[in-house]
């Protein structure tokens, strides 16, 4: 049987390692166009809404055509479902940062209540596209399905932390982990309506406090 060395080498069967490595750079080009599409999809949706947000609104936000939209989502409810998704693995990548940290479980939790804090403090562009995509969500099945993960990456991240300090004795909790994650995770968004949907003045350094407080009283941290 003859050598086939290009897949000796690791390479696909009649593709150079050159090939491999234009293609590569292609994808990874592609994926930063990408990235910059979503990013101002969220600053339009931030100020426009979800039902107010066009293709065009989109092109004009990036310097891009309208045809650039739609060769890289299709339609505009893909465009704005994916922009979701792209705050929702922006979420999932700070919460693994800032679980790894080092510090016991009540340092990690109040570093984590001190991101979201400040970011609501701040009137995050994206935390007001959350809030407006999470209204949509009440008539949009596929939008709601969405919210609901991102809603569970908070719950995931508080309880994960909360579970970890009890097992170790960090944490005394008055109520149960997954009752103090939920109400830690309501409290955001509470605060996040009060911010962005009712123009409250509530400071950055107001809504830590606030959140750090109540995981005190609902923890008990030995540490604290």
């Amino acid at each position: 049987m003859p050598l086939d060395f290009a897949a000796q080498s690791g390479h696909p069967q009649g593709m150079s390692p050159a090939r491999m490595s234009n293609g590569v750079i292609a994808s990874e080009t592609a994926a930063e166009r990408r990235g910059e599409l979503l990013a101002a999809t969220t600053r339009v949706v931030a100020r426009r809404g979800y039902s107010g947000t066009r293709f065009q609104d989109v092109a004009e936000e990036a310097g891009v055509a309208v045809g650039t939209l739609q060769h890289h989502f299709g339609t505009r409810s893909r465009m704005l479902s994916e922009a979701l998704e792209q705050w929702i693995d922006d979420v999932d990548t700070k919460l693994i940062e800032l679980h790894d940290v080092d510090g016991d479980a009540w340092e990690r939790l109040r570093m984590l209540l001190v991101y979201v804090g400040t970011r609501i403090g701040e009137r995050n562009e994206s935390w007001r596209m959350f809030l407006d995509f999470t209204g949509e969500a009440l008539k949009d099945p596929e939008l709601r399905r969405s919210a609901a993960r991102s809603q569970q990456r908070w719950l995931g991240g508080f309880a994960l932390t909360i579970r970890e300090g009890i097992a170790d004795g960090t944490f005394s909790p008055v109520v149960d982990g997954e009752a103090a994650a939920a109400i830690l995770s309501a409290l955001i968004d509470g605060l996040g309506l009060q911010v962005f949907a009712m123009d409250s003045d509530i400071s950055g350094a107001e809504a830590t406090a606030w959140l750090i407080d109540t995981a005190r009283v609902l923890l008990s941290p030995r540490s604290a």
